[in-house]
């Protein structure tokens, strides 16, 4: 990830609750065949998930494809 896109990422609600949710993030990336996503200010620019099934490379061209469109262009 970008720096902007890992602002983005690290941005909190007053209370402390992450901006975009795991939550969210799953909702994005919904129905593909993806889970245990993560980020974390601690890992660096790096967005963390399991893909199954057999299109892999596809799955993760979608799953780029659509992180950009919610947090911009590498």
């Amino acid at each position: 990830m970008t720096d902007a896109q890992q602002a983005k990422l690290d941005r909190k609600w007053p209370d402390g609750d992450p901006f975009i949710s795991y939550e969210k993030m799953d909702s994005l990336l919904k129905p593909l065949p993806v889970d245990d996503i993560y980020w974390s200010h601690r890992t660096g620019q790096f967005f963390y998930f399991t893909v199954h099934g057999d299109d892999i490379e596809g799955t993760v061209a979608e799953v780029i494809e659509r992180l950009e469109n919610k947090l911009g262009k590498l």
